[in-house]
């Protein structure tokens, strides 16, 4: 062990005796270590410190919009499958959004999925 290390394990040694780790916020709660961002060092470091402040990246609150939106669609869809003719043009857009999304988020495994328009079937 070299010198530095020698010396900081002895000011944490110091520290705790002097009650200096007593009473710190989050104590007794599990740490929520996280790993690095799959999109390297520096978005990681980027997003955590959005993350610290409460704030998130755009592509992120896009996602959640865009989530809800499809799911709106989907379940629309499934309902009642000729709707989907009617809202044609709304899943078009909202397929393009998507679109321009999935090109901004940073890991591939990230992107969403445009919304299929069902074929109009005739009876």
């Amino acid at each position: 062990m070299d010198a530095i290390k020698i010396i900081a394990e002895n000011k944490i040694v110091e520290a705790q005796a002097e009650g200096a780790f007593d009473n710190l916020e989050g104590m007794g709660k599990p740490l929520h270590l996280e790993e690095i961002h799959p999109a390297g060092e520096d978005q990681f470091l980027a997003n955590h410190i959005l993350k610290s402040n409460r704030f998130l990246p755009v592509w992120l609150e896009d996602r959640k919009k865009l989530q809800e939106e499809i799911s709106s669609f989907c379940e629309i869809i499934k309902n009642e499958p000729c709707a989907a003719i009617i809202y044609k043009t709304a899943i078009e857009q909202l397929n393009r959004r998507i679109s321009g999304y999935n090109l901004r988020v940073p890991v591939d495994s990230l992107r969403l999925r445009p919304v299929a328009i069902p074929e109009r079937t005739e009876h």
